[in-house]
């Protein structure tokens, strides 16, 4: 049995700059863009679809695991942000980034709404204590595939699932998801530190399991 075998996958995670956002979606456009979609701007409101229908539809679909669902629900994110982006308030700071944490807690919570329907129970969460992983300075290398992802996302709360998929399929920063969900980068870094340790069991378990059925 060769040392590979019972390690944790290693293999890269998608390649997506931490600040893809602002690149296509630079804080001075963002303001612009929103003023003119609140006037309901054909154009503005296209752009905008255009920019977050595909991230918004991949957040939902590793959720939930059902691609005509996931399309359905990603359609009706677009249709809340439609009744409402009229009464939005990015307030002073990132434009970029307010915007982008609004649609993407649309999305959330209409996960959350779904789920609540179907009648499914999401794992209870763990203690808020962060006390025990309060090491701001520790910066976590981890490489995830999408199928790593798509393994163990089921495993994890809805917090952790969250802070994951935005943190490693949409590329944003500990603190820039603190800002979207409301939450301190300490607990957000915690979050991460938990989701990580669950998925490193989840995935080295069944590598652990063919090995020894090898052996045998």
């Amino acid at each position: 049995m060769s040392t590979d075998e019972t390690m944790m996958p290693t293999a890269h995670a998608p390649q997506i700059a931490a600040d893809s956002m602002h690149e296509l979606l630079p804080p001075a456009e963002a303001r612009e863009l929103l003023r003119r979609a609140q006037a309901y701007e054909e154009r503005a409101l296209t752009r905008l679809y255009q920019l977050f229908s595909d991230r918004i539809f991949r957040f939902i679909y590793y959720r939930i695991q059902d691609r005509p669902r996931a399309e359905e629900l990603t359609n009706e994110v677009f249709v809340r942000l439609l009744e409402n982006v009229e009464n939005f308030r990015p307030g002073g700071g990132d434009v970029t980034l307010a915007l982008t944490g609004w649609i993407f807690t649309i999305a959330r919570n209409l996960i959350i709404d779904d789920y609540r329907r179907q009648k499914k129970r999401a794992a209870e969460p763990l203690p808020d204590d962060d006390t025990a992983l309060a090491d701001e300075t520790l910066d976590l290398d981890v490489r995830l595939t999408r199928a790593d992802l798509q393994i163990a996302l089921a495993q994890l709360t809805e917090e952790q699932q969250t802070v994951l998929l935005l943190r490693f399929e949409e590329g944003f920063t500990s603190a820039q998801i603190a800002t979207m969900m409301g939450k301190t980068d300490m607990a957000i870094k915690a979050l991460q530190r938990r989701a990580l340790a669950t998925m490193a069991r989840l995935l080295t378990l069944p590598r652990a399991d063919a090995a020894r059925t090898g052996m045998s």
